[in-house]
């Protein structure tokens, strides 16, 4: 039997490996039932050469059709996700969470420009003059 290139078309080249993994698992599928309606068909499995007929029959826009299902897994399954953890984010929201996070921002926000006006002032007590050093780099002769 020769070698089929699915695997590399489906999901070697695909930006989203996940999303590459699935439509080879839908490529997989749709090859099970044909050949599964072929032996019930010929009373036979198909031979090797009939297989490959099948493969080399996958023109460039069935292979996006496998690509757009996979995608519209996924976001069935990302769909499924936030709606399954929607009570908790509610209920989470609803509790104050929101406003713990809010004032937790403030606080952070807070001690990032102490910081910054401690450096200032230890650069300035060090004799470095911030002011001076903008404007020598930003000034059109400089």
């Amino acid at each position: 039997m020769t070698y089929n290139t699915m695997y590399e078309r489906l999901v070697d080249q695909s930006g989203n490996k996940v999303q590459g993994f699935i439509a080879y698992g839908l490529y997989k599928t749709a090859k099970r039932e044909w050949v599964r309606k072929f032996e019930a068909d010929h009373g036979r499995p198909p031979r090797a050469t009939e297989v490959t007929a099948y493969v080399s029959a996958y023109t460039p826009q069935t292979v996006d059709a496998f690509e757009a299902q996979a995608r519209g897994v996924l976001t069935q399954f990302a769909v499924g996700i936030v709606a399954d953890a929607r009570p908790e984010i509610v209920e989470g929201t609803l509790r104050g969470a929101f406003w713990k996070n809010v004032f937790q921002a403030i606080a952070a926000n807070a001690i990032y420009t102490v910081a910054l006006l401690v450096l200032a002032i230890v650069l300035a007590a060090a004799g470095i003059d911030l002011l001076g050093v903008f404007e020598t780099l930003h000034s059109p002769a400089g």
